[in-house]
């Protein structure tokens, strides 16, 4: 099998290189035919502006796979995260905080490219989805199921999501379907108004502000602390802000801290997802996908050909009221 090209990051600049598929350093391992890439937002903030953090040299890009499995021939979903599995926090089921966690798509080559090698432990068949594509927000939703069962362990009130991006819509839906009265702060009136088309009645837009929430989930994007000071000034006293955003290495708190703690206010970060208490945060995401839901239909819409990828990039920079949710990559095949 010909693999011609993947892009990368090299030296700080955008490349096509030779797909490193059949340098991959592991044993039990099987190639994956690339169909669908999701440009995942953490990526978008390395691969189109000036990046102040570390980065891999080279960086194969890509952690939002939907393939072909080579040896079965089934449709798959690829979850990124290859940990030890056998340190104190994998035996617990916290691979996300294992010391020696390897990404795909960051420690190891990722998925902007036709084929990509990965450990067969991490590929997990499809269901019967109306369109396969809408695999590729498995991450962004077991994010948003980790954030819900593992970071919100209290009683049901108002929650409220700062963040109109795939990562928000994701956890409004965990949120309600977890019981959790939804109220979304969603600034660009083009996204709320296709947004109010898609998701529950029952979870609530705003445009401006939240109203006072028990909770508070940051789910937006950090260039700046904009979207935690926003939080925390919509939630209550004694309530709790679970920030999922990634923020940019630089971005700092600049809210005074005694303002925050003398508000009795727990501030608790929620990183990727686990495998705890049970529950398989990337699997059950692919399950909930299974209902194909209209807001699915919408994060996927936006699609380029791998080759496209400077295009799609620029048009998640633009303005434009069809500004995408998501860009997917398309393979060739």
């Amino acid at each position: 099998m010909s693999v011609p090209y993947t892009w990368a990051v090299e030296s700080g600049a955008l490349r096509r290189l030779p797909a490193p598929v059949d340098t991959y350093p592991m044993g039990d391992t099987t190639i994956v035919e690339t169909r669908y890439t999701g440009v995942c937002g953490s990526d978008v903030a390395k691969l189109s502006h000036p990046w102040q953090g570390r980065l891999p040299e080279p960086w194969f890009p890509g952690h939002e796979i939907v393939g072909v499995d080579t040896e079965s021939g089934e449709w798959v979903a690829v979850d990124p995260m290859v940990a030890c599995r056998s340190c104190h926090y994998c035996d617990r089921g916290f691979v996300h905080l294992c010391a020696e966690l390897r990404r795909i798509g960051w420690d190891l080559p990722g998925g902007l490219a036709g084929a990509v090698r990965v450990p067969r432990d991490n590929i997990l068949p499809l269901p019967h989805l109306h369109d396969p594509a809408h695999g590729v927000l498995a991450d962004p939703m077991a994010v948003a199921l980790h954030g819900v069962r593992c970071g919100l362990q209290m009683p049901l009130g108002r929650l409220g999501v700062i963040g109109g991006g795939v990562i928000g819509v994701c956890t409004a839906i965990c949120a309600a379907d977890a019981g959790w009265d939804v109220h979304v702060l969603v600034r660009e009136p083009s996204r709320s108004h296709q947004l109010s088309y898609v998701l529950d009645p029952n979870i609530n837009l705003h445009s401006a502000e939240l109203p006072p929430c028990d909770v508070v989930v940051d789910a937006a994007s950090g260039g700046s602390d904009a979207p935690i000071r926003q939080a925390l000034k919509a939630v209550r006293d004694g309530g709790t802000v679970l920030v999922q955003n990634a923020y940019a290495p630089r971005a700092l708190l600049s809210v005074p801290l005694r303002d925050v703690f003398r508000r009795s206010i727990t501030l608790r970060g929620s990183f990727s997802y686990c495998r705890a208490d049970g529950h398989d945060d990337f699997r059950d995401a692919i399950d909930a996908l299974a209902k194909d839901g209209d807001w699915a239909a919408l994060m996927t819409r936006d699609r380029f050909p791998l080759s496209d990828l400077p295009q799609g990039l620029a048009a998640l920079k633009s303005g434009s009221r069809h500004r995408p949710f998501k860009v997917l990559l398309t393979s060739d095949i």
